[in-house]
């Protein structure tokens, strides 16, 4: 019986091996693909930066990276798009918001100021885009729960931008209340959908003094954001410049959208980072000036193409030159939201 039982186990492990080795034959050259394809992820992102831009950086890197010290230099991370309701708010409500965050927390909180654009307010007011029995709707009208302040908080974000066409999705009160939650949780905010004057916000650390400005390109009031950069670079700022521009989906900057570009680096902004067309952007260099038109989202629910599941992160070195801050270098990551449950980080 144990002989017979022995002769059966063997055959099984040869038919098991045999089907392997015929099924690893077969797919072959899938599997050689799939490993160059992840060997290359890096490489193959790289090239949403073009040529010219990661020369000058590299430029950067080589020439200044070994020229200052962790006293004299901040890092600052500025990530995309934002949207907390609709199918991220399932998500939150099902797994957790912090979840969401988990994987690139750890990142975010290396960084000395973490940026991002919230595309919505944090309000007490019912979801119109979720509904209770889980379905979505076809509503653009985003508010997201008050407890997404505290995931922000926790996952390492310092400052958002509310210069965007979604913040005032509940009007001035939707505002006050998305402000009054951040507040709560220490996030400081810049920025509104008017481009009112006054609603920078200046951050200090290490002598080195980041002013963020955000631009909602939907509305009037551009001449004002010029004025606003110009008194800030007067007052010894590091200006950095959050517009939210373009058309949706378009990897191309407008000719307005270059125009205006111009206009704030000869204002005297130091960098510009874009965002709403939801997807990454292309990038130039404007003098010394970097120009991101699009970082594409950090955490959306557009699962609908590979484009709108893929975003980007900028950390920018930002060094202490004698009294004087200056753009030592920037580094790129990016991240995924195509595991459908919340960001990855593609690469360090």
């Amino acid at each position: 019986m144990n002989k017979r039982l022995s002769k059966i186990t063997i055959s099984i492990i040869a038919f098991a091996l045999g089907w392997s080795a015929m099924w690893v034959f077969s797919n072959w050259n899938t599997i050689v693909e799939g490993i160059k394809t992840k060997d290359n992820t890096k490489e193959q992102l790289a090239g949403n930066l073009s040529k010219e831009f990661q020369d000058i950086n590299k430029q950067n890197i080589d020439s200044k990276k070994e020229n200052y010290s962790a006293d004299n230099v901040i890092k600052v991370m500025i990530g995309g798009d934002v949207m907390l309701d609709r199918g991220i708010r399932l998500l939150g409500n099902k797994y957790g918001y912090d979840s969401l965050f988990a994987n690139i927390a750890p990142l975010f909180k290396r960084a000395d100021i973490v940026a991002i654009n919230l595309e919505g307010p944090i309000t007490s007011t019912s979801s119109q885009t979720l509904l209770p029995d889980g379905k979505t709707t076809d509503s653009f009208t985003f508010t997201f729960a008050r407890e997404v302040a505290t995931t922000l908080s926790n996952a390492g974000i310092t400052i958002v931008s509310l210069a965007n066409n979604h913040s005032d999705n509940f009007g001035m009160n939707g505002i006050e209340e998305t402000r009054e939650n951040l507040d709560n949780v220490g996030i400081k905010y810049f920025g509104n959908p008017w481009n009112s004057t006054s609603n920078e916000e200046i951050m200090c650390k290490k002598e080195i003094c980041i002013a963020f400005v955000g631009y909602n390109s939907f509305r009037s009031g551009f001449d004002r954001i010029v004025s606003r950069v110009k008194t800030l670079i007067e007052q010894d700022n590091f200006v950095i410049v959050m517009p939210h521009w373009g058309e949706e989906y378009s990897p191309s900057p407008t000719d307005k959208m270059k125009l205006e570009a111009k206009e704030l680096v000869d204002a005297g902004a130091k960098v510009i980072v874009g965002s709403h067309s939801h997807i990454i952007g292309e990038n130039e260099w404007l003098g010394d000036v970097p120009v991101y038109y699009s970082l594409g989202n950090l955490l959306f629910d557009q699962y609908f193409s590979p484009e709108t599941m893929k975003g980007m992160v900028v950390e920018l070195f930002i060094a202490n030159n004698d009294g004087e801050p200056s753009l030592d270098h920037i580094e790129t990551i990016y991240i995924s939201n195509s595991s459908k449950r919340g960001i990855t980080v593609i690469n360090e």
